[in-house]
């Protein structure tokens, strides 16, 4: 009718070229838990995502079989859906998706907006790590942390399974990796394991010093002679025959 509101996007796809895209896209997305795409289809995709865990917490008969008329692969998704998903998203009421825009993708040259759309509260989850790096910047700082980052903190842990241990264990993870925290997880790991083994070069480093040792000590006439008929390879380091 003209000049109705538009109710969802064509895509410029046929109606079963269209269907078939966003079921495509949606089970990647419960394969992967995020993917990449482009900014409407990310935003059509995520429509149906939503109905989809919305029937998987339902875990009736219908819901199943309509689940199951979505997915290509029913037998491989379904478990997901109605044991994983289901549990992670039991006490949430909804929003079990996200869409980030993102710099865009020029597979085609085109520039066309693009997006992640993910799961939310997953081990993918884009926001609990960007909350967690920013947590981890702002402590190092002496003006302590923000109000907006509170708020995040509380969003990102609210509705997920230990949150606030998770969140905090992966705090200290980046301050380890930042070297912020390297003292108190050295004395983590020497009260749980006992003293720590010595860290030991790589092989390569290992031989080349093994090389160096035997340049700089004097050679024995055996070795002058087996120097002259042979030569270093530049690639393997080795000593190959000069024929």
């Amino acid at each position: 009718m003209a000049g109705g509101a538009l109710k969802y996007r064509h895509l410029d796809r046929k109606s079963s070229h269209r269907q078939a895209l966003l079921r495509n896209l949606v089970t990647s997305l419960i394969t992967h838990e995020s993917i990449k795409t482009t900014w409407p289809k990310a935003k059509e995709a995520q429509r149906l995502a939503e109905k989809l865990i919305t029937l998987g917490k339902k875990n009736t008969n219908a819901s199943r079989a309509r689940a199951e008329s979505i997915f290509f692969e029913p037998l491989k998704h379904l478990p997901t859906l109605f044991t994983t998903l289901r549990q992670r998203y039991l006490n949430r009421p909804g929003g079990y998706t996200r869409v980030l825009r993102i710099e865009p993708l020029n597979r085609n040259n085109d520039q066309a907006p693009s997006a992640i759309l993910e799961l939310v509260d997953g081990p993918r989850d884009m926001r609990f790590a960007m909350t967690a790096k920013t947590l981890v910047r702002e402590r190092a700082n002496d003006g302590g942390i923000r109000e907006i980052t509170a708020r995040n903190v509380a969003k990102v842990t609210r509705f997920r399974e230990d949150g606030e241990a998770e969140l905090e264990k992966t705090v200290r993870r980046l301050e380890t990796m930042k070297g912020l925290g390297k003292e108190d997880e050295e004395e983590d790991e020497e009260e749980e394991s006992g003293e720590r083994e010595p860290w030991e070069p790589f092989p390569r480093m290992k031989q080349r010093e093994r090389e160096k040792e035997d340049e700089e000590r004097p050679f024995t006439e055996r070795e002058k002679m087996e120097k002259k008929r042979t030569k270093r390879d530049p690639n393997t380091g080795r000593r190959v025959s000069r024929g």
